[in-house]
């Protein structure tokens, strides 16, 4: 286990000695060049890119052959067609030509390459080619270029005015619940609240009722039950009677009046 942990151990140089990475420059994928480059020429970058060891650039051994097979395409034109995308828009130079022959002592080799982004043999810098080229215009790689470049500025403009939702962030709620309540399959519980009972529309007849509170009163009838509220009908019946009594009065002085 100590061994292994040691092995996978990043060097003074920031580099894993067990782990290889292709270097892509974001300036690269978001050049006008790259984004004219058809899916085959853009593939071809990679596997050249991934030949490139940190001291062999110019000598990228990779034929046209070798790169349909490796691109995964039966058409050998189409490959060839990458290849010349790829110099034509500065993304490769070739340092040596195909050398086929059947003589002996005589070796034969495919084309050689080098990629304009990393330095060449002879401590030669980076050219950086593709950075000042485009497609020529009304060309299919022109169009593909624009097209390309109109998504990456509608990006762009979504991630600085916020559009897109933070996933992990301290300064903003999390996206979505982490232990979501499950739902309920089977429950006793009535679904309404009045006791899975509808509510009645109209009522044609209705009185006014009061409702036993429950401090009061809970000895003689039971909690929340409701009473009639008799108020009104006693307040009628009252001034009725009371007029009733005061009328023979009222009766008796007009007559002594009249006599």
């Amino acid at each position: 286990m100590g061994r292994y942990s040691k092995r996978n151990r990043v060097n003074v140089t920031g580099r894993n000695n067990t782990s290889r990475f292709v270097w892509l420059d974001y300036r690269l994928l978001t050049s006008n060049a790259y984004r004219s480059l058809s899916p085959n020429a853009r593939s071809l970058l990679v596997e050249l890119a991934m030949l490139y060891n940190g001291d062999n650039n110019g000598s990228l051994y990779l034929g046209v052959r070798d790169a349909a097979h490796r691109l995964g395409v039966a058409d050998l034109t189409a490959a060839s067609r990458a290849f010349d995308d790829l110099k034509a828009l500065g993304f490769l130079q070739m340092t040596k030509d195909a050398h086929f022959s059947v003589k002996a002592g005589e070796a034969s080799r495919a084309r050689c390459w080098r990629l304009t982004w990393h330095p060449g043999p002879g401590r030669k810098i980076a050219s950086w080619d593709f950075m000042n080229r485009e497609p020529d215009p009304k060309t299919l790689s022109r169009k593909r270029m624009e097209r390309g470049l109109r998504v990456l500025k509608a990006y762009r403009q979504a991630r600085s005015s916020g559009q897109f939702p933070v996933l992990d962030s301290e300064t903003t709620t999390p996206f979505g619940a982490e232990n979501a309540a499950q739902p309920v399959a089977k429950s006793n519980t009535m679904n309404a609240g009045n006791g899975g009972n509808l509510p009645i529309s109209r009522v044609p007849n209705s009185d006014t009722h009061l409702a036993i509170p429950w401090e009061g009163e809970r000895n003689r009838l039971p909690i929340g039950w409701w009473q009639l509220d008799w108020s009104g009908p006693v307040a009628r019946l009252a001034y009725s009677r009371s007029l009733a009594a005061h009328l023979p009065d009222a009766q008796h002085s007009s007559r002594s009046q009249t006599a």
